[in-house]
Protein backbone atom coordinates (compact mmCIF):
# COMPACT_ATOMS: atom_id res chain seq x y z
CA UNK A 1 0.00 0.00 0.00
CA UNK A 2 1.47 3.38 -1.06
CA UNK A 3 0.09 6.66 0.34
CA UNK A 4 -0.06 9.82 -1.83
CA UNK A 5 -1.76 13.21 -1.39
CA UNK A 6 -4.62 14.65 -3.43
CA UNK A 7 -3.48 17.81 -5.23
CA UNK A 8 -7.00 19.40 -4.90
CA UNK A 9 -8.00 18.84 -1.28
CA UNK A 10 -4.83 17.46 0.29
CA UNK A 11 -6.52 14.27 1.48
CA UNK A 12 -4.53 11.03 1.51
CA UNK A 13 -4.69 8.82 -1.57
CA UNK A 14 -4.32 5.09 -1.05
CA UNK A 15 -3.01 3.04 -3.96
CA UNK A 16 -2.63 -0.71 -3.58
CA UNK A 17 -0.29 -1.03 -6.56
CA UNK A 18 -3.01 -2.52 -8.78
CA UNK A 19 -4.41 -0.72 -11.83
CA UNK A 20 -3.53 2.66 -13.29
CA UNK A 21 -6.24 4.87 -11.69
CA UNK A 22 -6.61 5.97 -8.07
CA UNK A 23 -9.55 8.06 -6.78
CA UNK A 24 -9.59 10.50 -3.85
CA UNK A 25 -12.01 9.22 -1.23
CA UNK A 26 -12.78 12.77 -0.05
CA UNK A 27 -13.33 14.97 -3.16
CA UNK A 28 -13.59 12.25 -5.83
CA UNK A 29 -10.67 13.50 -7.98
CA UNK A 30 -9.06 10.78 -10.06
CA UNK A 31 -5.40 10.39 -10.87
CA UNK A 32 -3.69 8.30 -13.56
CA UNK A 33 -0.74 6.24 -12.32
CA UNK A 34 2.02 5.30 -14.78
CA UNK A 35 3.68 2.17 -13.42
CA UNK A 36 6.82 2.58 -15.51
CA UNK A 37 7.38 6.05 -14.06
CA UNK A 38 6.14 5.33 -10.56
CA UNK A 39 9.22 5.69 -8.41
CA UNK A 40 7.61 3.91 -5.47
CA UNK A 41 7.24 0.62 -7.32
CA UNK A 42 9.26 -2.08 -5.57
CA UNK A 43 12.38 -3.13 -7.47
CA UNK A 44 13.12 -6.77 -8.20
CA UNK A 45 15.37 -8.46 -5.62
CA UNK A 46 18.66 -9.27 -7.42
CA UNK A 47 19.21 -12.18 -5.03
CA UNK A 48 15.96 -13.90 -6.08
CA UNK A 49 15.56 -16.05 -9.16
CA UNK A 50 13.29 -14.88 -11.96
CA UNK A 51 12.81 -18.23 -13.68
CA UNK A 52 15.14 -17.19 -16.52
CA UNK A 53 18.87 -17.09 -17.25
CA UNK A 54 20.21 -14.14 -15.27
CA UNK A 55 23.36 -12.79 -13.69
CA UNK A 56 24.05 -14.22 -10.23
CA UNK A 57 25.28 -11.28 -8.09
CA UNK A 58 27.97 -11.35 -5.44
CA UNK A 59 26.66 -11.17 -1.87
CA UNK A 60 26.23 -7.80 -0.19
CA UNK A 61 29.09 -6.58 1.98
CA UNK A 62 31.72 -8.01 -0.36
CA UNK A 63 34.19 -5.65 -2.07
CA UNK A 64 32.68 -6.71 -5.42
CA UNK A 65 29.05 -6.84 -4.25
CA UNK A 66 26.54 -6.34 -7.04
CA UNK A 67 28.77 -7.68 -9.80
CA UNK A 68 27.59 -10.86 -11.53
CA UNK A 69 30.52 -13.21 -12.26
CA UNK A 70 28.19 -16.09 -13.22
CA UNK A 71 25.18 -16.31 -15.51
CA UNK A 72 22.80 -19.23 -15.22
CA UNK A 73 19.19 -20.24 -14.97
CA UNK A 74 17.77 -19.12 -11.60
CA UNK A 75 14.49 -20.83 -10.61
CA UNK A 76 11.59 -18.52 -9.77
CA UNK A 77 11.76 -17.36 -6.14
CA UNK A 78 14.99 -19.22 -5.31
CA UNK A 79 17.69 -17.41 -3.33
CA UNK A 80 20.82 -16.99 -5.48
CA UNK A 81 24.21 -15.37 -4.89
CA UNK A 82 27.92 -15.61 -5.67
CA UNK A 83 30.93 -15.32 -3.46
CA UNK A 84 34.63 -16.17 -3.47
CA UNK A 85 35.37 -19.78 -2.61
CA UNK A 86 37.05 -20.19 0.81
CA UNK A 87 40.77 -19.44 0.73
CA UNK A 88 41.43 -22.35 3.09
CA UNK A 89 40.96 -24.75 0.20
CA UNK A 90 41.16 -22.70 -2.97
CA UNK A 91 43.53 -20.45 -4.86
CA UNK A 92 45.33 -20.51 -8.16
CA UNK A 93 48.91 -19.76 -9.10
CA UNK A 94 47.98 -19.58 -12.81
CA UNK A 95 46.51 -16.05 -12.76
CA UNK A 96 43.13 -16.93 -11.21
CA UNK A 97 43.10 -15.43 -7.69
CA UNK A 98 39.27 -15.42 -7.57
CA UNK A 99 37.65 -18.88 -7.55
CA UNK A 100 33.93 -18.18 -7.91
CA UNK A 101 31.27 -20.00 -5.89
CA UNK A 102 27.58 -19.72 -6.88
CA UNK A 103 24.82 -20.79 -4.48
CA UNK A 104 21.14 -21.62 -5.11
CA UNK A 105 18.55 -22.39 -2.43
CA UNK A 106 14.86 -23.26 -2.83
CA UNK A 107 12.22 -21.19 -0.98
CA UNK A 108 11.41 -24.08 1.37
CA UNK A 109 15.13 -24.72 2.03
CA UNK A 110 14.80 -28.32 0.91
CA UNK A 111 17.31 -27.95 -1.96
CA UNK A 112 20.74 -26.33 -1.82
CA UNK A 113 23.14 -26.20 -4.78
CA UNK A 114 26.77 -25.02 -4.89
CA UNK A 115 28.87 -24.48 -8.01
CA UNK A 116 32.59 -23.67 -7.91
CA UNK A 117 34.79 -22.72 -10.82
CA UNK A 118 38.25 -23.76 -11.94
CA UNK A 119 41.03 -24.16 -9.39
CA UNK A 120 44.60 -25.43 -9.82
CA UNK A 121 46.96 -26.98 -7.30
CA UNK A 122 50.55 -28.15 -7.51
CA UNK A 123 52.31 -31.08 -5.92
CA UNK A 124 54.30 -30.23 -2.78
CA UNK A 125 57.32 -32.42 -3.55
CA UNK A 126 57.75 -32.15 -7.30
CA UNK A 127 56.82 -28.53 -7.97
CA UNK A 128 59.44 -26.09 -9.20
CA UNK A 129 57.16 -23.05 -9.23
CA UNK A 130 59.06 -19.87 -8.22
CA UNK A 131 58.31 -18.42 -4.81
CA UNK A 132 56.94 -15.18 -6.25
CA UNK A 133 54.32 -17.20 -8.11
CA UNK A 134 53.10 -18.41 -4.73
CA UNK A 135 53.20 -14.90 -3.24
CA UNK A 136 51.01 -13.68 -6.11
CA UNK A 137 47.93 -15.27 -4.54
CA UNK A 138 48.71 -14.27 -0.94
CA UNK A 139 48.95 -17.82 0.31
CA UNK A 140 45.50 -18.87 -0.86
CA UNK A 141 47.07 -21.26 -3.36
CA UNK A 142 47.44 -24.67 -1.74
CA UNK A 143 50.08 -27.26 -2.54
CA UNK A 144 48.97 -30.86 -2.12
CA UNK A 145 50.93 -34.00 -1.32
CA UNK A 146 48.82 -36.51 -3.21
CA UNK A 147 46.22 -35.61 -5.88
CA UNK A 148 42.75 -37.19 -5.65
CA UNK A 149 41.06 -39.05 -8.43
CA UNK A 150 37.55 -37.84 -9.28
CA UNK A 151 35.71 -40.26 -6.96
CA UNK A 152 38.05 -39.56 -4.04
CA UNK A 153 37.57 -35.85 -4.54
CA UNK A 154 33.78 -36.27 -4.47
CA UNK A 155 34.13 -38.12 -1.15
CA UNK A 156 36.30 -35.30 0.13
CA UNK A 157 33.79 -32.61 -0.90
CA UNK A 158 30.95 -34.37 0.90
CA UNK A 159 32.93 -34.51 4.12
CA UNK A 160 34.11 -30.91 3.86
CA UNK A 161 30.97 -29.14 2.61
CA UNK A 162 28.14 -31.23 4.09
CA UNK A 163 29.96 -32.52 7.20
CA UNK A 164 27.49 -35.40 7.71
CA UNK A 165 27.17 -37.27 10.97
CA UNK A 166 27.03 -40.47 8.93
CA UNK A 167 26.41 -41.52 5.36
CA UNK A 168 26.88 -44.03 2.59
CA UNK A 169 27.58 -43.98 -1.12
CA UNK A 170 24.50 -44.87 -3.20
CA UNK A 171 25.73 -44.96 -6.79
CA UNK A 172 28.36 -43.64 -9.18
CA UNK A 173 27.74 -42.27 -12.67
CA UNK A 174 30.54 -42.54 -15.26
CA UNK A 175 31.29 -40.25 -18.20
CA UNK A 176 28.96 -40.43 -21.19
CA UNK A 177 29.94 -39.94 -24.86
CA UNK A 178 29.64 -36.15 -24.68
CA UNK A 179 31.87 -36.02 -21.63
CA UNK A 180 34.46 -38.27 -23.28
CA UNK A 181 34.55 -35.83 -26.21
CA UNK A 182 35.16 -32.97 -23.78
CA UNK A 183 37.99 -34.91 -22.17
CA UNK A 184 39.62 -35.44 -25.58
CA UNK A 185 39.39 -31.69 -26.18
CA UNK A 186 41.02 -31.07 -22.80
CA UNK A 187 43.80 -33.53 -23.66
CA UNK A 188 44.56 -31.78 -26.96
CA UNK A 189 44.47 -28.38 -25.28
CA UNK A 190 47.05 -29.28 -22.63
CA UNK A 191 49.16 -31.32 -25.05
CA UNK A 192 49.56 -28.17 -27.16
CA UNK A 193 50.90 -26.43 -24.02
CA UNK A 194 53.72 -28.94 -23.61
CA UNK A 195 52.24 -31.35 -21.07
CA UNK A 196 53.42 -34.93 -21.64
CA UNK A 197 51.12 -36.81 -19.23
CA UNK A 198 47.46 -35.73 -19.15
CA UNK A 199 44.65 -37.50 -17.33
CA UNK A 200 41.12 -36.08 -17.33
CA UNK A 201 38.41 -37.77 -15.26
CA UNK A 202 34.73 -37.00 -14.55
CA UNK A 203 32.44 -38.47 -11.89
CA UNK A 204 29.01 -37.88 -10.40
CA UNK A 205 28.54 -39.65 -7.05
CA UNK A 206 25.36 -39.92 -4.97
CA UNK A 207 25.27 -40.24 -1.19
CA UNK A 208 22.63 -40.72 1.50
CA UNK A 209 23.73 -38.84 4.62
CA UNK A 210 22.50 -37.74 8.04
CA UNK A 211 23.25 -34.03 8.42
CA UNK A 212 24.04 -32.04 11.55
CA UNK A 213 20.32 -31.51 12.27
CA UNK A 214 19.65 -35.29 12.23
CA UNK A 215 17.80 -35.00 8.91
CA UNK A 216 18.29 -37.51 6.11
CA UNK A 217 19.68 -35.88 2.94
CA UNK A 218 20.51 -36.95 -0.60
CA UNK A 219 23.78 -35.49 -1.86
CA UNK A 220 25.01 -35.41 -5.43
CA UNK A 221 28.61 -34.37 -6.16
CA UNK A 222 29.87 -33.85 -9.70
CA UNK A 223 33.41 -32.82 -10.68
CA UNK A 224 36.01 -33.03 -13.40
CA UNK A 225 39.69 -33.27 -12.41
CA UNK A 226 42.80 -33.12 -14.58
CA UNK A 227 46.17 -34.56 -13.52
CA UNK A 228 48.96 -32.94 -15.55
CA UNK A 229 52.74 -33.42 -15.83
CA UNK A 230 55.18 -31.25 -17.74
CA UNK A 231 58.92 -31.94 -18.00
CA UNK A 232 61.00 -34.91 -16.88
CA UNK A 233 59.42 -37.02 -14.17
CA UNK A 234 61.44 -38.32 -11.20
CA UNK A 235 63.30 -41.62 -11.48
CA UNK A 236 61.79 -44.60 -9.71
CA UNK A 237 63.51 -47.41 -7.87
CA UNK A 238 66.99 -47.48 -6.40
CA UNK A 239 65.84 -47.56 -2.78
CA UNK A 240 65.31 -44.59 -0.54
CA UNK A 241 68.45 -42.78 -1.69
CA UNK A 242 67.59 -43.26 -5.36
CA UNK A 243 64.06 -41.91 -4.85
CA UNK A 244 65.41 -38.95 -2.89
CA UNK A 245 67.93 -38.08 -5.60
CA UNK A 246 65.25 -38.50 -8.27
CA UNK A 247 62.98 -35.99 -6.52
CA UNK A 248 65.82 -33.55 -5.95
CA UNK A 249 67.06 -33.46 -9.55
CA UNK A 250 63.83 -33.97 -11.50
CA UNK A 251 62.31 -31.00 -13.32
CA UNK A 252 58.76 -32.33 -13.33
CA UNK A 253 55.97 -29.74 -12.98
CA UNK A 254 52.95 -31.53 -11.57
CA UNK A 255 49.56 -29.79 -11.63
CA UNK A 256 46.19 -30.98 -10.43
CA UNK A 257 43.15 -29.07 -11.68
CA UNK A 258 39.54 -29.16 -10.57
CA UNK A 259 37.67 -27.67 -13.53
CA UNK A 260 34.42 -27.35 -11.61
CA UNK A 261 32.45 -28.68 -8.64
CA UNK A 262 28.66 -29.06 -8.63
CA UNK A 263 27.16 -30.11 -5.29
CA UNK A 264 23.44 -30.71 -4.72
CA UNK A 265 21.95 -31.31 -1.25
CA UNK A 266 18.23 -32.16 -1.06
CA UNK A 267 15.82 -33.57 1.49
CA UNK A 268 15.44 -37.32 1.09
CA UNK A 269 13.01 -38.13 -1.72
CA UNK A 270 13.25 -34.61 -3.16
CA UNK A 271 16.09 -35.13 -5.65
CA UNK A 272 14.15 -36.80 -8.46
CA UNK A 273 11.38 -34.20 -8.44
CA UNK A 274 13.93 -31.38 -8.51
CA UNK A 275 16.15 -33.02 -11.16
CA UNK A 276 14.83 -30.92 -14.11
CA UNK A 277 15.71 -27.70 -12.26
CA UNK A 278 19.10 -29.09 -11.23
CA UNK A 279 19.93 -30.06 -14.81
CA UNK A 280 18.77 -26.70 -16.14
CA UNK A 281 21.04 -24.85 -13.67
CA UNK A 282 24.01 -27.13 -14.38
CA UNK A 283 23.72 -26.88 -18.15
CA UNK A 284 23.25 -23.09 -18.19
CA UNK A 285 26.14 -21.99 -15.95
CA UNK A 286 28.53 -19.67 -17.79
CA UNK A 287 31.24 -17.27 -16.70
CA UNK A 288 30.18 -13.65 -17.20
CA UNK A 289 32.39 -10.67 -18.17
CA UNK A 290 32.25 -9.42 -14.56
CA UNK A 291 34.34 -12.42 -13.51
CA UNK A 292 37.22 -11.31 -15.75
CA UNK A 293 36.94 -7.78 -14.35
CA UNK A 294 37.09 -9.11 -10.79
CA UNK A 295 40.12 -11.26 -11.55
CA UNK A 296 41.95 -8.47 -13.39
CA UNK A 297 41.23 -6.10 -10.50
CA UNK A 298 42.58 -8.62 -8.00
CA UNK A 299 45.61 -9.35 -10.16
CA UNK A 300 46.35 -5.62 -10.32
CA UNK A 301 45.87 -5.35 -6.56
CA UNK A 302 48.23 -8.30 -6.01
CA UNK A 303 50.75 -6.80 -8.41
CA UNK A 304 50.65 -3.50 -6.53
CA UNK A 305 50.94 -5.35 -3.24
CA UNK A 306 53.89 -7.34 -4.57
CA UNK A 307 55.58 -4.11 -5.70
CA UNK A 308 54.94 -2.56 -2.29
CA UNK A 309 56.31 -5.68 -0.61
CA UNK A 310 59.41 -5.63 -2.81
CA UNK A 311 59.93 -1.95 -2.00
CA UNK A 312 59.45 -2.60 1.71
CA UNK A 313 61.95 -5.48 1.56
CA UNK A 314 64.42 -3.25 -0.32
CA UNK A 315 64.01 -0.47 2.23
CA UNK A 316 64.43 -2.96 5.05
CA UNK A 317 67.59 -4.31 3.42
CA UNK A 318 68.93 -0.77 3.02
CA UNK A 319 68.08 0.02 6.64
CA UNK A 320 69.72 -3.22 7.68
CA UNK A 321 72.79 -2.31 5.62
CA UNK A 322 72.92 1.14 7.24
CA UNK A 323 72.57 -0.51 10.63
CA UNK A 324 75.38 -2.94 9.83
CA UNK A 325 77.56 -0.02 8.73
CA UNK A 326 76.75 1.82 11.96
CA UNK A 327 77.58 -1.29 14.00
CA UNK A 328 80.90 -1.63 12.18
CA UNK A 329 81.67 2.06 12.75
CA UNK A 330 80.74 1.82 16.44
CA UNK A 331 82.89 -1.31 16.80
CA UNK A 332 85.81 0.44 15.08
CA UNK A 333 85.46 3.49 17.32
CA UNK A 334 85.30 1.34 20.46
CA UNK A 335 88.30 -0.77 19.40
CA UNK A 336 90.29 2.34 18.54
CA UNK A 337 89.45 3.88 21.90
CA UNK A 338 90.49 0.74 23.76
CA UNK A 339 93.76 0.58 21.83
CA UNK A 340 94.48 4.27 22.52
CA UNK A 341 93.78 3.68 26.20
CA UNK A 342 96.05 0.64 26.27
CA UNK A 343 98.83 2.60 24.54
CA UNK A 344 98.40 5.45 26.99
CA UNK A 345 98.57 3.05 29.95
CA UNK A 346 101.64 1.40 28.50
CA UNK A 347 103.34 4.77 27.97
CA UNK A 348 102.47 5.83 31.52
CA UNK A 349 103.90 2.58 32.86
CA UNK A 350 107.12 3.09 30.89
CA UNK A 351 107.40 6.65 32.15
CA UNK A 352 106.81 5.58 35.75
CA UNK A 353 109.47 2.87 35.50
CA UNK A 354 111.90 5.37 33.94
CA UNK A 355 111.24 7.87 36.73
CA UNK A 356 111.80 5.25 39.43
CA UNK A 357 115.00 4.12 37.70
CA UNK A 358 116.20 7.74 37.56
CA UNK A 359 115.43 8.20 41.27
CA UNK A 360 117.34 5.03 42.12
CA UNK A 361 120.41 6.21 40.21
CA UNK A 362 120.29 9.65 41.81
CA UNK A 363 119.47 8.12 45.25
CA UNK A 364 116.44 10.31 45.81
CA UNK A 365 112.73 9.80 46.48
CA UNK A 366 110.02 12.01 45.03
CA UNK A 367 106.99 13.25 46.90
CA UNK A 368 103.72 14.93 45.86
CA UNK A 369 103.65 18.40 47.39
CA UNK A 370 100.69 19.52 49.45
CA UNK A 371 100.68 22.93 47.71
CA UNK A 372 102.81 24.55 44.98
CA UNK A 373 106.07 25.95 46.22
CA UNK A 374 109.69 24.93 46.15
CA UNK A 375 110.96 23.10 43.07
CA UNK A 376 108.38 21.61 40.73
CA UNK A 377 104.84 22.77 41.42
CA UNK A 378 103.63 19.26 42.33
CA UNK A 379 106.75 17.13 43.07
CA UNK A 380 109.67 17.55 45.47
CA UNK A 381 112.80 15.37 45.81
CA UNK A 382 114.48 14.25 49.04
CA UNK A 383 117.49 12.10 49.85
CA UNK A 384 116.69 8.40 50.19
CA UNK A 385 117.86 8.38 53.78
CA UNK A 386 114.80 10.39 54.86
CA UNK A 387 111.77 8.18 55.80
CA UNK A 388 109.22 10.95 56.25
CA UNK A 389 108.97 14.32 54.54
CA UNK A 390 106.71 17.20 55.67
CA UNK A 391 105.70 20.53 54.09
CA UNK A 392 104.60 23.68 55.86
CA UNK A 393 101.14 24.57 54.59
CA UNK A 394 101.61 28.22 55.49
CA UNK A 395 105.09 28.46 53.91
CA UNK A 396 105.27 25.98 50.98
CA UNK A 397 109.04 26.47 50.67
CA UNK A 398 109.66 25.14 54.22
CA UNK A 399 110.08 21.34 54.58
CA UNK A 400 111.01 18.93 57.42
CA UNK A 401 112.32 15.37 57.24
CA UNK A 402 113.06 12.53 59.68
CA UNK A 403 115.11 9.32 59.53
CA UNK A 404 113.95 6.07 61.13
CA UNK A 405 111.39 7.90 63.33
CA UNK A 406 108.04 9.46 62.90
CA UNK A 407 107.76 13.14 63.84
CA UNK A 408 104.76 15.30 64.65
CA UNK A 409 106.02 18.68 63.57
CA UNK A 410 102.74 20.43 64.35
CA UNK A 411 99.47 21.43 62.74
CA UNK A 412 101.22 23.66 60.22
CA UNK A 413 103.02 20.73 58.59
CA UNK A 414 101.52 17.98 56.42
CA UNK A 415 103.29 14.72 55.59
CA UNK A 416 103.87 14.18 51.86
CA UNK A 417 103.23 10.92 49.95
CA UNK A 418 105.69 9.11 47.71
CA UNK A 419 105.04 9.39 43.96
CA UNK A 420 106.53 5.95 43.16
CA UNK A 421 107.51 7.33 39.78
CA UNK A 422 103.98 8.38 38.85
CA UNK A 423 104.41 12.05 37.95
Amino acid sequence: MINLKCQQCGAALHWDGQGNVVQCGYCGAEYLIHPRREKFRKKADPYKGTGTVQGIPIVQGNDCSGLCPIQSYAPQGWSVCCRQAPDDYYGDHMGNPFVVQAEYESPDHSVFIVYRGTNIYTDRKLSRIPLMKQIDVLGSYLRIGTPFDAEQYCDYLVQRDVQPLSGQKIRIEEADAAELNRQRTIYNQYASQGFQQITSEWKRVFYSVLDQTQRRKTVSVETRVNDLHKGQQPMSGGGFFGQLMGQMFSNDEHYWETQYEFIVVTDEGKYESTLPIIQKINESIREAPDLDRIRQSLIQYLQNLRNQTAMAIHQQEMASWDRRQQILQDTHNYTTGVMHEMNANTAATHERVANMHSEMIREVNTYHTASPGYGRPDVVEADIRWDHVYQNTNDPDQFAATENIWLDPGVDFEELKRTKGNY
